[in-house]
């Protein structure tokens, strides 16, 4: 059997506030059940669906538009509840699992609990057994110990997960591949955006990535697309998605005023119809401040030249008398103080920096927290756009 392996679709995301790129997003789902229409019997997604909990009506009806395809050639779409996918009120998935297109294996009604375990069940079809875990940020190890898988017997039997394992980055990863249940042949995960596999013994462990890019560390990736698995041989293959270009340039400035970054970046614009341009200043300047770099010429420029979109990050150029923070024997506090007076912030600015800091995390819907976490960076790269 070939099984179509995809996730963090983000179907409804709108990056850098531009309509064009929800239906990129669109586009890049499109383009995935185009191929799992010909090329597969079965499809599993590794979770964020949609970007929030409650997408707009026009991002559901698309959707279900395209599932609405799958369903009819008898092709099943197996998924779980992201990060992004939960919000206060619940999941869409439940409705998209309540009208029959789609098996959302995180559903109650796959898990059973008693007083010393949580049997976990899950879906056949065919030769394929798929369950699941939803995108838990408390206690991950401690809950996937508990459960218990209720597993068939002669089928391929894959388990979906939404979390970073250890391999991918020991300071972040939240799963610990000990900790994953036993006896599946294959483990397939999202919230990862790039592709990555790695193996629990001998079995694989497989993230997809994201079909399109959500943020500009996304974009420095080209490799965006899906996974096609084949069960009778245990391989599989990684098909490429067609995704609007960006084009990042890293910049040089050093020794350069503010008016000649201008004229600099001006000369690295070439005619490019429909991309996305990023502009990465580093060095120091020799006179001026960044913020007198007028961005909004460079913008009008790159529109001139047919591209879609411009932005410019000046987080790594430094001012002439900037001076970078030590933060050798000093509290947390102080290095926050101390790096945001460096980078120019007055008190009070400093101030509401170090508050928003503290926030992250408290009480916030994991979309809401995701742009939360995404503003104080950019804040602390001293980029205001």
């Amino acid at each position: 059997m070939r099984i179509v392996i995809f996730g963090d679709t983000h179907l409804g995301r709108r990056n850098f506030k531009i309509k064009e790129r929800e239906a990129d997003f669109e586009n890049a789902f499109t383009q995935v059940i185009d191929y799992a229409l010909k090329n597969s019997e079965a499809v599993i997604h590794t979770g964020d669906l949609f970007d929030i909990g409650t997408p707009s009506i026009d991002t559901i009806l698309s959707a279900i538009k395209q599932l609405k395809r799958l369903k009819e050639k008898n092709i099943p779409f197996f998924v779980i509840a992201g990060s992004h996918d939960i919000s206060v009120e619940g999941s869409f998935l439940k409705v998209l699992d309540r009208i029959g297109l789609v098996f959302n294996v995180t559903d109650k009604k796959y898990y059973e609990e008693s007083e010393s375990k949580v049997v976990l069940k899950g879906e056949q079809f065919k030769g394929l057994f798929v369950a699941g875990l939803y995108a838990r940020k408390s206690n991950i190890n401690e809950v996937l110990e508990y459960l218990k898988p209720e597993l068939p017997v002669n089928l391929f039997k894959v388990f979906v997960f939404h979390h970073f394992i250890e391999d991918i980055n020991p300071l972040f990863g939240t799963v610990k591949k000990s900790c994953l249940p036993k006896g599946f042949d294959l483990y397939v995960s999202g919230h990862w955006h790039d592709f990555f596999e790695s193996k629990i013994k001998d079995k694989k462990i497989l993230y997809p990535g994201s079909t399109e890019s959500c943020d500009l560390r996304d974009m420095q990736n080209d490799k965006k697309g899906f996974i096609v698995y084949d069960t009778e041989n245990n391989n599989y293959e990684f098909v490429n998605i067609r995704n609007r270009k960006s084009v990042i340039i890293n910049v040089d400035c050093n020794n350069k005023s503010a008016e000649e970054v201008v004229e600099l970046l001006f000369s690295k614009i070439q005619d490019e119809e429909g991309a996305m341009l990023f502009f990465i200043l580093k060095g120091r300047l020799k006179s001026g401040v960044k913020s007198e770099i007028n961005k909004q010429l460079v913008y009008d420029k790159a529109r001139e030249k047919g591209y879609l979109f411009c932005k410019i990050y000046t987080g790594k150029l430094e001012n002439p008398e900037e001076r970078q923070t030590e933060i050798t024997k000093k509290s947390i506090e102080e290095i926050e103080k101390e790096f945001f007076h460096n980078k120019g912030f007055n008190n009070k600015e400093s101030l509401l920096a170090q508050n928003l800091i503290k926030q992250l995390g408290n009480g916030f819907s994991n979309s809401k927290l995701d742009e939360l976490v995404n503003e104080v960076i950019i804040l602390l790269e001293g980029d205001k756009l």
